[in-house]
């Protein structure tokens, strides 16, 4: 009998979908995490829990819609204002999110 979970399994392998989406190397992400670029591996693999200080740090610094994370959206993006901070409802996040969708939808365009 495996010790990886399914759901392990389905939460490390949108972890690592998410990180690719952005572009962040798995080396970028352990440093956000400071954790070993293995440990990021590991929750990728599903073979470690996401702990919820790991959550936290994709749902608030990243901007990643945990939804997307535990399986319940494909998008990985979380466009809901109220998952922000107060700090972080600013112009530039804003922008960010426009170019991020912009690209995504030129790379759809294009096949």
């Amino acid at each position: 009998m495996s010790d990886i979970s399914r759901e392990d399994e389905i939460i490390g392998a949108n972890v690592k979908k998410f990180r690719e989406s952005q572009g962040i190397s798995r080396k970028d992400l352990a440093h956000i995490f400071h954790i070993s670029e293995d440990g990021v591996y590991r929750i990728e693999r599903g073979e470690t829990g996401l702990s919820s200080a790991y959550a936290y740090i994709l749902a608030n610094q990243l901007h990643c819609d945990m939804n997307f994370i535990y399986g319940l959206t494909t998008d990985p993006i979380c466009l809901n204002m109220e998952c922000m901070d107060k700090e972080q409802l600013t112009p530039e996040n804003a922008i960010s999110k426009i170019r991020w969708y912009t690209d995504m939808l030129e790379k759809v365009l294009k096949g």
